[in-house]
């Protein structure tokens, strides 16, 4: 592996772009994180790297580029490859190629289409561009398989995670609305990228409810 495409040891400050919320295109964001274009292209190709916004027909950077940037930068000078990286960062992506539920999971939608409808509300599913269904949520639905147990269809599975869905979509979005509260309270220089938000919302109401099961008695 060239230097340049193991990164560098480390990032330069941060610039004022994540204080002035501004766009940086393709060339100014290889030079703030100190890599090639080139460079910035593998690891998108790699899915370490969420696709450029685009205003127009120009690909732009954001806070939340930089932001994986930096954690994979991190990852990489503790001697992680960059599998173990991906695997870290993108766990449902990964997850999805290992288990091979896209198939499965497409084939029980068409079956059943009002559950296109409820997944895909939910976030569970994903509606491409071009037409097609992705899976997001796939340790939504390994968990919906685990309970409903070893004899329970994937079309059986897929209702039981839509219904339990629908119930708690409304505290998601109170807890949403909580930590974006709490976010802005924090940090007032700079209004923070929802979806940075959402994934510290993620993270946060997980620990807690994991806390919450292990804290019941058994039995």
């Amino acid at each position: 592996m060239r230097a340049d495409d193991a990164g560098p040891r480390s990032l330069p400050p941060r610039t004022d772009a994540r204080h002035t919320g501004s766009l940086m295109t393709a060339d100014r964001f290889a030079a703030t994180i100190g890599l090639s274009s080139r460079t910035v292209r593998s690891y998108h190709a790699r899915g370490l790297l969420p696709p450029p916004s685009r205003i127009g027909r120009t690909p732009c950077y954001t806070d939340r580029h930089l932001a994986r940037m930096r954690q994979v930068i991190d990852f990489q000078s503790r001697g992680l490859p960059l599998e173990a990286v991906r695997a870290l960062l993108e766990p449902d992506l990964v997850l999805g190629e290992i288990a091979g539920l896209g198939p499965a999971v497409g084939n029980a939608v068409r079956r059943q289409p009002g559950l296109l409808a409820a997944l895909t509300d939910s976030g569970v599913l994903v509606r491409h561009a071009d037409g097609g269904i992705g899976l997001n949520g796939v340790r939504a639905v390994l968990a919906a398989r685990a309970l409903s147990g070893q004899g329970a269809s994937i079309d059986q599975a897929l209702v039981f995670l839509a219904t339990a869905a629908q119930e708690v979509m409304p505290l998601a979005e109170d807890v949403l609305a909580k930590v974006l509260d709490a976010a802005e309270d924090w940090l007032p220089r700079t209004a923070p990228a929802r979806s940075s938000v959402a994934e510290l919302a993620a993270e946060v109401i997980r620990t807690c409810i994991l806390r919450a099961a292990h804290a019941q008695p058994i039995g």
